[in-house]
């Protein structure tokens, strides 16, 4: 068996360099950037950072499941049935966690995320969570 020594401090730069990037940006929402900045956040989140709609009123009350777009069905299909529960949960999981607004307003319902939040917040990343219901205190339970 060879041993061998992970050098974690030589990730540090990267890491820096990441949030430098960030920083720099300006596309991020200080609240985002906050949340990515706390100890533990892990490194593909800061380098594939999320985003949140401002009010739950841009999103659509309710109806009818739209169409999925090609890069978030992987096992989904192209429209999500009314009763498709599961096929919900894993849309909405994919793009709470890396979707854009403008992907957020087009796909999800309001209704659904209000009724299926405890098990929405539990499949996500903690941090995701906490900046969703720092905005929307009516999500926490």
């Amino acid at each position: 068996m060879t041993d061998f020594e992970l050098d974690l401090d030589a990730a540090e730069p990267t890491r820096a360099a990441m949030v430098d990037r960030l920083r720099a940006s300006g596309v991020i929402d200080g609240d985002i950037l906050s949340a990515l900045l706390e100890p533990g956040v892990p490194d593909w989140l800061l380098s594939h950072p999320f985003q949140v709609i401002a009010d739950l009123a841009e999103l659509p009350q309710s109806g009818k499941a739209p169409e999925v777009p090609e890069k978030w069905r992987d096992g989904l299909p192209a429209r999500l049935e009314d009763d498709g529960h599961e096929q919900f949960r894993l849309l909405y999981q994919r793009v709470l966690t890396s979707g854009t607004r403008d992907e957020q307003r087009a796909l999800f319902r309001r209704d659904y995320i209000v009724e299926n939040w405890p098990t929405l917040a539990r499949e996500v990343h903690p941090v995701i969570v906490s900046v969703w219901e720092q905005r929307f205190p009516g999500l926490r339970r």
